[in-house]
């Protein structure tokens, strides 16, 4: 499952909030975060997205959860979705937002295609605090 670990927990709060219809261009796709419903307890948010890409929509449901005083970014499971570069790019794309603006710290661990992360801007832990499958692109075991 495409995933990003964030140090720190981010302001879901604020997010939420200034959660506003944002449309990206990315090769051969287009990117769209919609809206978002955040958990009654503030710990989780479902952010609702679309990937269109080559005329042919993918609807993938973000999952932004606080754990461990860590901020974590996946795919919802119950919503299946092809996870395909442009679906783990939307997935950098919310990282990259919570670390710009809502407090959350360097990436600790992905496994996104390296492909999906090209250009865009997050912060990473220096090798020595990162988990072990740390920006590898493989995901490692369940």
């Amino acid at each position: 499952m495409p995933h990003l670990v964030l140090q720190g927990e981010a302001d879901l709060e604020a997010f939420t909030v200034q959660l506003a219809p944002e449309v990206h261009r990315w090769r051969h796709a287009v990117l769209k975060l919609a809206q978002g419903w955040r958990r009654r307890d503030g710990r989780a948010v479902l952010v609702e997205a679309v990937a269109v890409e080559r005329s042919r929509p993918l609807h993938p449901v973000l999952v932004i959860s606080l754990q461990d005083q860590t901020t974590r970014i996946r795919l919802w499971p119950p919503v299946e979705v092809e996870r395909t570069p442009a679906v783990q790019r939307l997935l950098a794309l919310v990282a990259s937002i919570l670390q710009q603006r809502h407090g959350a710290g360097p990436v600790t661990r992905t496994n996104l295609v390296p492909e999906a992360l090209e250009g865009i801007v997050l912060v990473s832990a220096p090798e020595s605090e990162a988990e072990p499958e740390a920006m590898n692109g493989e995901e490692q075991g369940g």
